[in-house]
């Protein structure tokens, strides 16, 4: 096969994009795009056989370099590229295209593209397991970068039994103990945490925290500080509110003092301690530590960030608990609009905000546009994340308490029904959130019984 005609092409794309670079302002990625096929050209023999594969090495070192930068939209313009010229040239099985394949999903993902990111990953890590074994080092990190981008997608089933099929292969391949095993087992707590499978995370959790002690990591260590994290929120998760607060309040000032407060990790654990808080009704404390969250945030990671707006319905959820409702309103609606235009409409993120958001219309006697809200909500978490997922029943739950002030009795009582049985069945009888749903059902048939019996007296 004669490659050079391939290299013509490769190099004329590759000065198109230079070139809009360049229109564009973006004197740096021109540059760097420039010197990689200079670079090339200088490797390349008048007896090499073949060139074109020169500049795609190039031309991938470029992407991965964008790629850890944090530069997304030059790594998939130029992830494109490549892609498309190692599929024309070498096929999808050769070890070139996987790469790239993998740096391109890596650059959808970036950029927020978590259906093309999700797709290219499912179809690498499908070739890797066929030609390089389950097994391969290459193959976990496509298992697990899929994985990643599930639980970026809110699809925690699939990440949860994937996450979990690589703990199981790389205990059998690296050891319990070896550090890339422990990295995907903490995973594995993130996603049966979201599932709501909390004995499980928790259990890893502590495995993972007593390991690292048990080595002598210090307090700052990442990993360490990762494992305390997740089983923070877990205990949150769980109802066990001080054990909790106890961890989370610690996270804080290790973070503040090794990082400072403008630190996403620092940002994270105060973020996580204000939800404790709210879970214990402490407004005031809440309300301090979610104001501080959202300037940083809206300062160090920008007003349209996904962590930003969270955080910004989080504080309306506060200021509602507040009886603040005018600025719950105005806070609620910035956030679910911007958090539909980032992240869709049927992200859990966005869903929670659209659900938050019902809670507050429906207190400031906006009825109607609460259930409408409230309804497409659920029916959505239902397609997505699934009918048992606490979200789900907690945006049931509240759909359920807006058909209450409705007096909508019987629909009310079918609903509270469910969300009770859901939670008994997935949380346990003893979770706070199971007893609320228990006392929801008893106010319920309170309010029946006192009907019927009403009918009754005038019959």
């Amino acid at each position: 096969m004669d490659d050079h005609p391939s290299l013509e092409t490769l190099q004329k794309r590759v000065h198109e994009l230079t070139a809009t670079y360049h229109a564009r302002g973006w004197t740096t990625e021109a540059t760097a795009l420039e010197t990689a096929i200079e670079t090339a050209s200088n490797r390349i023999q008048p007896d090499t056989s073949d060139p074109a594969t020169i500049t795609l090495d190039e031309l991938t070192v470029c992407v991965k370099r964008w790629l850890y930068a944090k530069s997304w939209i030059v790594a998939e313009d130029l992830g494109i590229l490549v892609l498309d010229t190692c599929e024309s040239l070498k096929g999808e099985r050769d070890s070139m295209t996987m790469t790239a394949m993998n740096n391109l999903a890596s650059a959808h993902w970036g950029r927020g593209q978590l259906e093309q990111a999700a797709a290219l990953h499912k179809r690498v890590t499908a070739l890797r397991q066929n030609f390089l074994g389950e097994s391969h080092p290459q193959t976990l990190a496509s298992m697990t970068n899929l994985a990643s981008t599930y639980r970026s997608q809110g699809h925690w089933d699939e990440a949860q039994k994937l996450d979990a099929r690589i703990v199981e292969v790389k205990i059998e391949t690296l050891g319990r103990w070896h550090a890339s095993t422990l990295s995907s087992m903490s995973n594995l707590v993130i996603s049966n945490t979201h599932l709501g499978r909390y004995e499980e995370a928790a259990s890893i959790a502590r495995q993972l925290i007593d390991h690292g002690e048990a080595q002598g990591l210090p307090k700052t260590h990442p990993s360490l500080l990762n494992w305390k994290l997740s089983l923070a929120s877990t205990y949150r998760d769980q109802g066990q509110l001080d054990p909790a607060e106890k961890l989370e309040r610690e996270l804080v000032a290790v973070s503040v003092d090794e990082f400072g407060t403008h630190d996403s990790f620092t940002l994270t654990c105060m973020a996580n301690l204000a939800s404790t808080y709210r879970e214990q009704g402490r407004w005031a404390d809440a309300e301090r530590l979610e104001k501080e969250v959202v300037a940083s945030s809206e300062k160090i990671l920008g007003e349209t960030h996904p962590q930003t707006l969270m955080s910004i319905s989080n504080l309306a959820s506060t200021y509602r608990s507040q009886g603040r409702l005018e600025e719950a309103k105005k806070l609620g609606e910035k956030a679910t609009a911007v958090l539909k235009e980032v992240l869709g409409e049927r992200h859990p993120n966005t869903l929670v905000a659209m659900v938050d958001l019902a809670v507050t219309y429906q207190l400031r006697r906006q009825s109607p546009e609460a259930e409408v809200l409230a309804a497409h909500a659920l029916r959505l978490m239902k397609e997505t994340i699934g009918e048992d997922h606490p979200f789900t029943l907690s945006a049931m739950a509240n759909l359920g308490y807006i058909y209450q002030s409705q007096s909508k009795w019987d629909v009310a009582g079918g609903m509270a029904e469910s969300v009770l049985a859901r939670r008994e069945r997935t949380i346990g009888k003893d979770h706070p959130d199971t007893l609320a749903a228990l006392e929801d059902l008893r106010r319920v048939a309170y309010v029946e019984a006192a009907d019927r019996n009403a009918q009754s007296t005038l019959n």
